[in-house]
């Protein structure tokens, strides 16, 4: 009676105490917006001369970073550290007359550097080599030569000759060819923005130059070619001039306008895809001239598709997974530029909220743009300046960012066939199951409220699908015999079968997306050949728990909470009975399965993130099963956006009965009402 008592007593604590103060999210005014940009540039230049250094082959030049030729920490980063004093230089009155005398010194120093090293140029940098003439190279043109010119004014006739010579010759290299072409996989969307950018900051930058008009055009020509689909080949509507189809020459994006790089059905490389066209616009209309109609071809169709995997606090979900760092992606340029260029109202929202969690992170590490857990160190930061420059630029060149309320999307089922990845949102939840490329699905509570902790669920391997740890060696490959789906009166279902351990295990798999706030994942893993387990790993959410989150997470289940402290982790916790809730965010309810259990993370993973999970069925007995045997069988519930003491009662409402074809899973709605799942 005791333990019961001290259940229900803390059951009714409030469970949203722990994330109160991690951030304060408020609206900002178009000037409190720009006020907020320029402190981040400011602090992140004053940062960044940890990383300066006087070039020890001519003091009168210098480098942030490595100088290397060739890497993110060599020319790149000079690059968005060039931009970013130039910026200010050129549009703020905040830095003093001392800062702005440093920041003059040193990008005149950077300039020349970058200037006397390159392949056009009579120096090395500090590696030895030459930079310049290379896959990226044009890239870090495209930002340094935007910084130049920014600080023009500042810069003797030699070295702008110099500058003019650096970016004539990237720019040339693309006049003679076509702009590459690949959908499956490795988009060359991203290449060919990238590309694009110094390509148009030539034609603008120069415009007396004899290779201007020649530039002009190509800029036009890579702009419709990034993100471009297949049916552009037949499209004869005009755009500056010619028609769609004498213009695009490849297929970078599907027709559904997801895209694919590394492999994966990969969001960083839409947004900045997306964001080289506004940049390329922009250097347009510092320029005062005409922005090319080119500069939004498709821009809008991708931004929509875009849209439906933004999450409220500005990040993105990641249906495929992730292999760069999680957090601090740079879609603050993206969203600027919407804002301000094209007007859009739930850019100019995401804007201003993104803009207060990247300030919030640089004040805890002091004035480093790379968050807690990067581990690319100053490559990070400089990017990072870099992107928020351009979002702070997109108001000055383009005007104030549009003040209309953003309209909220609507509930949604999408089905993406290219990438093979399913959806259902709704205001609490964004659900996805991906077959394609990664096989994995996800649960994301969404719901309002939640600005002070947003970040809580993250993609993992083997997200819900999960996967066991057999004695014999075995291959990690997972072959998919079967898969289908269909939407449902509320949601979605989808059904597959897998073979997974190098094909001595076969997994059937259901996921069912129901109303407003549930998830039903079921599945039979049977033994293909006598196998023996060592570990069952079933159901995985993967649940950030780090400095950006506020470092703890709680975990409420029948006999009370555990409390899971990020710099105490602990040993594999099992969790007692059949129902849990984090945080009052996600509640999981097992109707079968081998036991709940929370593994937390010991130090940062490749995302920039601890990475705790909870898995739903777990079990670390040793186990050997005869070919045919049932190995596991999982059936599990998830419900979004509800306190412990909803779950535990969403919990007694769970059942299992017969029906006229079969097993039926039924249980109450935490939006009332009740609903049943027919188990496989």
């Amino acid at each position: 009676m005791h333990r019961a008592m001290l259940g229900l007593s803390l059951l009714l604590l409030p469970v949203c105490a722990r994330a109160d103060g991690v951030y304060q999210i408020r609206p900002l005014t178009e000037g409190e917006l720009m006020t907020m940009y320029t402190s981040v540039m400011r602090d992140a230049c004053s940062h960044a001369d940890q990383q300066w250094h006087v070039w020890s082959a001519d003091p009168s030049g210098g480098y942030w970073g490595n100088g290397l030729s060739d890497g993110n920490e060599g020319i790149r980063a000079i690059a968005g550290m060039v931009l970013t004093c130039g910026a200010l230089l050129k549009y703020s009155d905040a830095p003093s007359a001392a800062e702005r005398r440093d920041y003059v010194k040193k990008v005149t120093a950077a300039i020349r550097y970058v200037v006397a090293t390159h392949v056009t140029g009579t120096q090395t940098c500090v590696d030895g080599k030459k930079w310049g003439g290379s896959w990226q190279s044009a890239y870090w043109t495209g930002a340094w030569a935007f910084g130049t010119w920014l600080m023009w004014d500042h810069l003797d006739a030699d070295l702008r000759q110099g500058v003019e010579r650096v970016v004539a010759f990237e720019a040339d290299r693309f006049l003679a060819g076509k702009p590459p072409s690949g959908r499956w996989s490795d988009t060359k969307a991203e290449e060919n923005g990238w590309d694009l950018t110094c390509i148009a900051v030539a034609a603008n930058m120069f415009p007396t130059n004899a290779h201007a008009a020649a530039w002009d055009t190509k800029a036009k020509e890579y702009m419709m070619n990034t993100l471009s689909v297949a049916r552009d080949r037949k499209d004869n509507t005009l755009v500056d001039g010619r028609p769609v189809s004498e213009w695009v020459c490849t297929e970078n994006l599907h027709p559904d306008f997801t895209l694919e790089n590394h492999n994966i059905f990969h969001l960083s490389y839409v947004q900045c895809s997306s964001y080289f066209l506004t940049q390329s616009a922009m250097y347009y209309a510092y320029a005062h001239r005409a922005v090319p109609q080119a500069a939004a071809h498709h821009l809008i169709d991708t931004w929509r598709m875009f849209q439906t995997v933004l999450l409220p606090c500005g990040e993105t979900a990641f249906p495929q997974g992730m292999d760069w760092e999680l957090h601090n992606l740079p879609a603050i340029n993206l969203f600027g530029s919407l804002a301000t260029y094209m007007k859009d109202p739930v850019a100019a929202e995401k804007e201003k909220i993104i803009l207060q969690y990247m300030r919030t992170w640089q004040e805890w590490c002091g004035g480093d743009l790379a968050v807690p857990g990067s581990g690319l160190g100053f490559t990070r930061h400089a990017i990072q300046a870099e992107q928020t420059t351009y979002g702070y630029l997109s108001h000055k060149v383009f005007g104030p960012a549009t003040q209309d309320k953003p309209v909220s999307l609507p509930p949604f089922v999408r089905h993406y066939s290219s990438v093979d990845v399913t959806m259902h949102r709704t205001g609490s939840k964004l659900v996805s199951f991906s077959w394609k490329n990664r096989i994995m699905g996800m649960v994301l509570p969404i719901g309002e409220g939640h600005e002070a902790n947003p970040f809580f669920t993250i993609p993992i391997a083997n997200g819900l699908i999960g996967s066991t740890e057999l004695s014999a060696a075995k291959d990690a490959e997972i072959t998919v015999l079967e898969r289908a789906w269909k939407k449902t009166p509320n949601g979605f279902e989808t059904t597959g079968v897998l073979l997974t351990d190098g094909g001595l295990l076969k997994q059937t798999l259901k996921l069912s997306s129901v109303g407003e706030k549930a998830v039903v994942y079921q599945d039979h893993v049977s033994a293909q050949s006598d196998v023996s387990l060592t570990r069952e790993l079933g159901v995985p959410v993967g649940i950030e728990n780090d400095k950006l989150t506020g470092g703890t997470r709680v975990v409420y289940h029948r006999e009370g909470k555990t409390v899971f402290d990020w710099q105490k982790p602990q040993a594999i916790t099992a969790v007692p009975g059949p129902w849990a809730n984090v945080d009052g965010r996600l509640g999981v309810v097992t109707a079968a399965g081998s036991g709940l259990t929370y593994s937390q993370a010991g130090k940062y993973n490749g995302q920039g993130v601890y990475a705790d999970i909870f898995y739903a069925s777990f079990s670390d007995a040793a186990k050997q099963f005869k070919a045919g045997d049932e190995v596991a069988r999982r059936i599990v519930l998830f419900y979004v956006e509800v306190t412990p003491e909803q779950t535990s009662e969403l919990a007694r409402s769970v059942k299992i009965e017969d029906g006229p074809g079969g097993q039926v899973l039924r249980f109450s709605l935490p939006e009332g009402g009740e609903a049943e799942v027919i188990l496989l």
